[in-house]
């Protein structure tokens, strides 16, 4: 069962977290948007912690969505996939999730 996660640190660009220079409520927004587009249920929503589950058949994808400052969220993923034989394939569905949401909010840089 692989799992695929994003972090700031992570070697393999496509799952390095994105910052963007949007407010909680815009980067939540994006991400249903998009998610729904790919297909997603949300099953569960906790702004409290920015946390969101979604479904899809034989995968789940949980979104951290962290809000430092009012302009500075970073979007991070989950993703859980039940088939063994997956050959990476997820990690471009999540860099075309991340590829999405940069054309619906401003990607902070990093110098």
């Amino acid at each position: 069962m692989p799992i695929y996660r994003t972090t700031d640190s992570n070697k393999d660009p496509r799952l390095q977290t994105r910052w963007y220079q949007n407010d909680y409520k815009e980067c939540q927004q994006a991400v249903l948007s998009v998610l729904k587009a790919f297909g997603y249920q949300l099953k569960y929503q906790d702004d409290t912690y920015g946390e969101l589950i979604f479904n899809r058949k034989n995968e789940t994808l949980d979104v951290k969505i962290v809000s430092l400052q009012r302009k500075q969220t970073a979007i991070d993923f989950v993703l859980n996939v039940e088939n063994i034989f997956d050959f990476g394939r997820r990690k471009a569905v999540i860099a075309e999730i991340y590829a999405r949401l940069q054309k619906m909010l401003n990607e902070k840089k990093f110098s």
